[in-house]
């Protein structure tokens, strides 16, 4: 039963909040997973892994730390765990770390992106990102007080180089996510090169996210990083979740020059402490797997990303093959709005996917749009494909 505010101190529930969260609302994307469990219905809107995903051998190992380190590590993470992201990232992207003062654990990646924006830009700042845009960094930048600034490369997802270079110009922080979630775009070396001019131009802070990093079907992948002298200005959010399929785990991996990490240290340590202890123990495991673990990966998923793109087309869908992560975007034949497409698609079809809405800052400039995710197993797409096949009604 909804409680009422107390009587006599507020006039309405909307009185209690603050302008850092007027209009924002739970994400649509967890929204749909509730809706899906409540409907029994095949989970293809929330990026979650099947179990058998996970790695056994990292597995075992969070299993033997919940035995032996149940308590607080350091705030900035294990240090264990910190030399083991400093090595492989400077494997991975040319990029030394000092894990030391340069390297920060946070509770998922989620955290890191939030406590990254909340530290460095605030009220008066300007945050440019390319929408659609996964739908963290809009709220992260209100909470921030900042003012968001979209930039929609929905029509080919090739990049304004003038027009982000006006948005630029007052801006403090430039948000990068590659491969993109939701479209799964990898910006080119040559774009990059091009944003590299950009924000030295404007004295920007790069934020640049890269959880689908070992998630990619293409060659031209690079880091935003290992362009130029990127990695000077920009902090990169990443971690376990996705390359292990261990989402629940938490466990993120934030790598910035030092003047930029102990600013986002500062609000690390006051919302999260430090991210869970055992699974701080598991992550030294793996990242210690072989690099044919990562190669195996990205062709599993290559794999699926192909089966559930042509089972889309062969439900009457439009998709988008992406480049990388684990997301199609697709278009849909009907005059119904996203959200109440995506609705019927559970009741009818027994299939969840997300509205594309929730991927914009304005919701009304995009809804014709769904996300279905790939993350599950082979076995879960065909008969989320089927039951799309059977049931359609567009």
């Amino acid at each position: 039963m909804e409680r009422e505010p107390p009587a006599g101190t507020l006039e309405t529930a909307d009185a209690v909040g603050s302008a850092r969260t007027a209009g924002v609302a739970e994400s649509v994307i967890r929204e749909m997973t509730r809706e899906a469990i409540d409907r029994g219905a095949i989970n293809l809107s929330q990026g979650i892994p099947d179990e058998d995903e996970t790695p056994p051998e990292i597995k075992a190992a969070a299993q033997e730390a919940v035995e032996t380190d149940s308590q607080y590590t350091i705030t900035w993470g294990l240090p264990e765990l910190r030399e083991a992201v400093a090595e492989r990232y400077a494997e991975w992207k040319g990029v030394a770390y000092d894990p030391e003062t340069e390297v920060t654990i946070t509770s998922g990646t989620s955290e890191a992106l939030m406590s990254t924006m909340l530290a460095l830009a605030g009220p008066g700042d300007e945050v440019v990102y390319f929408e659609p845009v996964y739908e963290s960094y809009i709220p992260a930048s209100q909470f921030a007080g900042a003012t968001a600034v979209p930039i929609d490369i929905t029509d080919d997802l090739t990049i304004d180089v003038d027009e982000l270079a006006a948005a630029a110009a007052d801006a403090r922080i430039l948000v990068l996510n590659t491969p993109m979630n939701p479209t799964g775009k990898v910006f080119s070396r040559e774009e990059l090169e091009r944003i590299e001019e950009i924000v030295f131009e404007h004295d920007l802070i790069v934020l640049t996210d890269e959880i689908y990093e070992h998630i990619v079907y293409t060659d031209d992948y690079v880091s935003p990083v290992e362009v130029g002298d990127l990695a000077d200005r920009t902090v990169v959010c990443t971690g376990m979740s996705k390359t292990f399929s261990v989402t629940g785990w938490r466990v993120g991996f934030c790598l910035a020059p030092e003047y930029l990490s102990k600013e986002l240290r500062k609000i690390h340590d006051y919302t999260s402490i430090c991210a869970p202890t055992p699974f701080q123990r598991a992550g030294v495991e793996a990242l210690s797997l072989p690099d044919s673990y990562y190669t195996e990966l990205a062709d599993s998923y290559e794999r699926r990303r192909d089966l559930l793109y042509e089972g889309l087309q062969d439900a009457g869908l439009a998709p988008v093959k992406p480049d990388g992560a684990y997301y199609i975007l697709t278009r849909y034949p009907t005059d119904e709005d996203d959200i109440e497409f995506c609705y019927r698609l559970i009741r009818e079809a027994g299939v969840a996917a997300v509205p594309g809405s929730s991927f914009y800052t304005d919701a009304e400039e995009a809804s014709d749009w769904i996300r279905f995710t790939f993350s599950r197993n082979e076995a879960t797409i065909r008969e989320a494909i089927d039951r799309l096949v059977e049931n359609r009604w567009w």
